[in-house]
């Protein structure tokens, strides 16, 4: 996998890649997500034929990156993100989230000096009560048996990544479950994934986003949720969505948490690709 590991303090380094010129525009995974996951969306190809400078990077806890000890918080996590903007110069930047990347990049706006051009947040604005219950689970699970079992992080993976109509397609289950079972360790070590969960539900517990941060977002926003999404379901993102001064609700129906990546038709990654494009002509 080529890319740069960038030291970003503390002997921590974080793996990020860069491609395309023009605009920057960083992505931000989800918990646990490599970055290579993206290039199931489309998004960067699209991002870099349109002109745009596209940012990469494995969170702290993700393979090849380092895995401090735990717990971790989102906003270390957002500084993480923002020594690679560092690292490649950027001075201002476009933020694309998916899932918990939603919450990296709201801390950004509190932890990075450059210049925010507009954000996007997909499947990641306001979690729910089943969230916070599967992130308690792990982290019980973690303190007794130093891990999440496999068997149990495959099953919550196809509970929440497909949708309800995905679910009852038994030969569509099986394919995903070779898939998600198959793959290799997304996690540079067990720290990795204890502190991920533990930055998550802390950041939940805490009642974030509050209104107060929401309000403050003074940038052009796009918030995509999905329909069937039990992790982030659309009342509440939609809701939350209302108190950003400056932005534009989509919904996407028919998908669960993974559709940014299990829509066939790409229609998150549409829709991100149109608002980056807007943003260019505003200027």
């Amino acid at each position: 996998m080529s890319g740069d590991l960038i030291q970003v303090g503390d002997g921590l380094e974080i793996w990020a890649s860069r491609a395309g010129d023009g605009p920057a525009v960083l992505l931000s995974a989800g918990l646990g997500m490599p970055p290579g996951t993206w290039a199931f969306t489309g998004l960067p190809d699209r991002l870099v034929d349109a002109g745009y400078q596209v940012i990469t990077y494995a969170a702290r806890g993700v393979a090849p990156s380092s895995a401090p000890p735990a717990p971790y918080s989102v906003h270390e996590m957002a500084a993480d993100a923002a020594a690679v903007l560092d690292h490649y110069g950027v001075e201002e930047a476009i933020l694309v989230g998916y899932s918990m990347g939603c919450y990296i990049s709201q801390a950004l706006f509190d932890v990075w000096g450059g210049s925010i051009r507009g954000l996007a947040m997909i499947a990641g604005l306001r979690s729910s009560v089943i969230g916070e219950i599967v992130n308690q689970m792990e982290l019980d699970l973690i303190e007794r048996l130093g891990s999440v079992p496999a068997s149990v992080s495959l099953f919550e993976q196809l509970m929440t990544t497909l949708s309800p109509s995905a679910l009852r397609d038994n030969a569509q289950v099986a394919v995903w479950r070779d898939l998600m079972g198959g793959s290799a360790d997304v996690w540079t070590s067990g720290a990795g994934q204890h502190g991920q969960t533990a930055a998550s539900y802390a950041w939940m517990s805490a009642g974030e986003p509050t209104v107060e941060r929401l309000s403050g977002i003074g940038c052009p926003t796009l918030v995509v949720g999905f329909g069937d999404d039990v992790f982030f379901p659309a009342a509440g993102s939609r809701e939350a969505a209302s108190h950003i001064p400056n932005s534009d609700w989509i919904l996407i129906e028919g998908e669960g948490h993974g559709g940014m990546m299990l829509d066939a038709q790409h229609r998150a990654t549409s829709h991100v690709a149109e608002f980056c494009a807007s943003l260019a002509t505003d200027r």
